[in-house]
């Protein structure tokens, strides 16, 4: 917002905003904007939130791959899944989410191009199915293929905690989450986060670590609403 108001910042190319994480420096320097990850603290979680988590989100033992509470500023419960279908699948109990005072995170990796040869076909056509029985189309099992082919991770933020039941997009869940995924080898060092599909709003955060560690999280946005303040 202060740059679209004409707002130059003092380094071209640089502007660092101060935020309850600190100072985060932001990069503008003719690609998209994107902001450096804040210092991460990460542990492991109660076995027993664990499963009060899982059982609100609906999900089994096994689908559970692993899970970490993220500390970047904002705390997230973060969990990482057998695949992005289970993520975008997910029907959530929002009031139980709500009763346990925790914001939740989950993420899921599409599976690879060259795996899609073994199973995509039996996938596809099950998808078709579903899509002909409840939808009427199969153009959007070819959006979902698409969509699966241009991300690397699907997100998904879960904030009852907070007021909101699900977020769209979540800068700091996506920090937090190529720090720790990256880190432990889930992922490459240069990815594309999709989020915001199951709410229809799909949002695409690219993610890049540097040599020196430093993890830039960036993205376009688009002003829904603008208008002055006259004090």
């Amino acid at each position: 917002a202060w740059l679209q108001a004409g707002g130059q910042p003092k380094t071209a190319g640089r502007v660092v905003q101060q935020c309850a994480a600190g100072l985060i420096p932001i990069r503008i320097d003719g690609g998209q904007p994107a902001f450096a990850a804040p210092p991460l603290r990460r542990s492991a979680p109660s076995p027993s939130v664990l499963a009060k988590v899982a059982g609100a989100l609906g999900l089994k033992a096994h689908q559970i791959v692993a899970a970490q509470l993220l500390d970047n500023g904002p705390k997230w419960l973060s969990l990482l899944l057998d695949s992005a279908e289970t993520v975008l699948a997910l029907t959530p109990d929002h009031g139980a989410l709500k009763a346990l005072g925790v914001k939740v995170g989950v993420a899921g990796i599409p599976v690879a191009p060259e795996a899609m040869h073994l199973i995509g076909r039996s996938n596809r056509e099950s998808r078709a199915f579903a899509a002909t029985a409840t939808r009427g189309s199969s153009l959007d099992v070819i959006a979902e293929t698409a969509r699966a082919d241009a991300v690397g991770l699907e997100v998904r933020a879960f904030a009852a905690a907070s007021g909101i039941e699900e977020d769209p997009v979540t800068g700091s869940l996506n920090a937090g989450l190529a720090e720790w995924l990256i880190g432990e080898g889930h992922l490459p060092a240069r990815y594309r986060a999709g989020q915001g599909q199951a709410m229809g709003r799909d949002g695409y955060v690219t993610v890049e670590r540097e040599a020196d560690g430093t993890i830039w999280i960036g993205g376009d946005s688009v002003t829904c609403i603008d208008g002055n303040v006259t004090l």
